[in-house]
């Protein structure tokens, strides 16, 4: 069976489900027709997919004591930031949408509050990009909140390699996919001391499988996790061997794209009660799989992920739309229009004061053994 068939399967059998769970006011375990349709679609996606779970979540950010800044002090707080003098208060932010990856299946669509002021698909990535401008919407000493609530299937996913067969399919990984995930870019910069190490790192190995788990067996024992890093970037985390998962992650990918072999980050949660924090890892191309997982942090992340995680992005470097040209690094979260990569949500205000935090609720997680 082709894969676009299979998929067209799983597509029903989530539509099927959705319109069940609509009815279903989330009981704590799931029915025998929910384990039915599960069951169903574990055989469409096949053997490297294990462990559904039922999963309804919602993000929160809340903003509250708000100041607006007027005359001087506004003009003052500008020329601090490096914001131009005259700027208006504004605030805009932006999330990444929660979409479907190969182990996020979406069973409805999300809601979304208040209504963003625009959705966007950003071309680098294709991460789907929710934007709010509350530069008009926002009261002094109120409260503010914007909220996201989404209902999806998440799987375990294990890649079953054959690594000689990988090797020989090297070659048919098109020149787009290479091209622009071997690069070296901001955050992830191909330093010669880097080039030397992995190269002497991989003098012997020859297929590109091997050399991956060889970077990352070597990122594991080269690196001691510490939150926060010092700086964020693969240069920080060479010098100081020492970092978050953030850290051990640009590692890995700027290595495995000396190797030449395609890298990106993938951002997100872990997403299941006891544990809904912040966290990113890594993936890579192969020619007969696509994309796969690689979790430097983890022990048993070698091509696997686990069910509790929650994908919100792809990427490092993401292309902010609607970004004002003064935001840098110094005063927001976006320089020349980028951001460094986007989980919960990304931040860009000019005379507006406010305390911002995030709260991660699981509704419902139900899992089948």
């Amino acid at each position: 069976m082709s894969l676009y068939h299979r998929i067209l399967q799983l597509s029903a059998l989530v539509l099927l489900l959705s319109i069940f769970m609509g009815c279903s006011h989330f009981q704590a375990r799931p029915d025998p027709f929910e384990k039915e349709i599960l069951e169903s679609s574990l055989k469409v996606l096949g053997p490297e997919y294990s462990q559904p779970r039922l999963l309804t979540g919602k993000l929160v950010v809340n903003i509250d004591d708000i100041q607006i800044l007027t005359g001087e002090n506004l003009s003052n707080h500008n020329q601090a930031s490096g914001i131009p003098a005259e700027q208006a208060p504004s605030l805009r932010i932006w999330s990444s949408d929660i979409r479907e990856f190969s182990t996020q299946k979406l069973l409805s669509e999300g809601r979304i509050s208040p209504e963003p002021s625009g959705v966007y698909s950003e071309s680098e990535y294709e991460n789907q990009i929710i934007y709010w401008d509350l530069s008009s919407d926002l009261v002094p000493g109120t409260a503010y909140s914007l909220s996201r609530e989404f209902s999806m299937l998440t799987f375990d996913y294990r890649a079953r390699v054959d690594r000689s067969a990988e090797h020989f399919m090297w070659s048919s990984i098109p020149d787009s996919i290479i091209n622009k995930y071997t690069r070296s870019e901001l955050f992830l910069e191909q330093d010669a001391a880097l080039i030397d190490t992995v190269f002497a790192l991989l003098e012997n190995i020859a297929d590109p499988v091997s050399q991956a788990e060889a970077i990352y067996h070597w990122v594991q024992s080269a690196m001691i996790y510490i939150y926060p890093p010092e700086k964020r970037g693969v240069r920080n985390a060479l010098a100081t061997r020492a970092g978050d998962c953030g850290q051990y992650s640009a590692l890995f990918i700027t290595a495995a794209r000396i190797a030449g072999i395609p890298a990106r980050q993938q951002s997100g949660f872990n997403f299941y009660p006891g544990n809904t924090g912040a966290h990113v890892w890594s993936e890579i191309f192969l020619p007969i799989h696509g994309w796969v997982p690689v979790d430097a942090t983890r022990k048993d992340g070698f091509l696997h992920l686990d069910n509790g995680r929650l994908i919100t992005s792809i990427g490092l470097n993401i292309i902010i739309p609607e970004a004002p040209a003064w935001a840098t690094f110094e005063n927001s979260e976006v320089e020349n229009g980028k951001t460094d990569f986007m989980q919960m949500f990304t931040l860009v205000s000019s005379g507006i004061v406010a305390n911002y935090s995030s709260t991660r609720q699981i509704i419902r997680s139900v899992g089948l053994k």
